[in-house]
């Protein structure tokens, strides 16, 4: 009978687990009211979504929700006694790739206020996507003693942006035409400097993989860019454009 017991002990505790649909994380538990990682502000310290997707790969990223009895709201000239906060099930995140979505623990979305919760972006994007990099928004639902208010996240309020970014099947490139060839920036993984095929380009931007911009070349000289001396090794991106049209290639760095 013990035995009996204990199996079903353990069936109730792996459901339990299984209907969390994420697990916050604990370093933000002392952090003021917001969604964690903060979007990417102009020199802030906000880490953005800084997991790349591929189209056709699982993805999964998980977002940190701290509510706390009252907030602060720019534009708002009174400290709101907060009651929860909440996001619609479906239909709250906008400007996801197809085949990511949403899900949230508490399951209904319903964060009370002195808690913290946790928002799960997951699944596959499909190759009906174009590759390029996405800016999903939130739709918050702020629950206070005067009523509910209502806002973006990023936006207005809280300025910022997050950035999804999304690469083709073999995880290397990100771009509006699909018919640009993977390796137009050569050689990569690259030493420190790169060429291009291309003659024509423009508006050349080297950033790190959530999107934010760490250098800018209007125009490339001699088909030649060199990447700064000292950023770290890893995985950046380089947009540019030619013949009207975006471009995003991954890059390795690896000096």
């Amino acid at each position: 009978m013990k035995k009996i017991y204990f199996i079903l002990f353990l069936i109730f505790i792996s459901q339990g687990i299984k209907a969390q649909n994420c697990v916050p994380d604990n370093q933000y538990k002392d952090s003021t009211a917001g969604v964690f990682p903060r979007p990417i502000t102009e020199g802030g310290s906000g880490k953005g979504i800084d997991k790349i997707a591929c189209i056709n790969k699982p993805y999964e990223f998980v977002f940190t929700v701290v509510i706390p009895d009252t907030l602060r709201i720019p534009g708002v000239p009174l400290l709101l006694n907060l009651t929860h906060a909440k996001i619609d099930t479906v239909g709250a995140i906008s400007n996801l790739p197809k085949g990511i979505t949403y899900a949230c623990n508490p399951p209904n979305c319903i964060y009370p206020k002195k808690t913290i919760g946790c928002l799960i972006l997951k699944g596959t994007p499909d190759n009906t996507n174009a590759p390029g990099i996405y800016k999903p928004v939130i739709k918050l639902t702020i629950g206070t003693l005067l009523g509910n208010i209502e806002i973006d996240y990023p936006g207005a309020q809280f300025p910022g942006e997050y950035l999804l970014a999304l690469l083709d099947e073999n995880c290397l490139i990100a771009t509006k035409d699909i018919n640009i060839v993977n390796d137009n920036f050569f050689p990569n993984p690259t030493e420190g400097w790169i060429n291009s095929r291309e003659d024509q380009i423009f508006n050349l931007q080297l950033s790190d993989l959530t999107g934010k911009i760490i250098q800018v070349q209007n125009q490339v000289i001699s088909n030649k860019f060199l990447l700064p001396e000292n950023l770290n090794n890893g995985f950046y991106l380089l947009h540019w454009k030619s013949n009207d049209k975006s471009y995003i290639q991954k890059v390795l760095l690896n000096r």
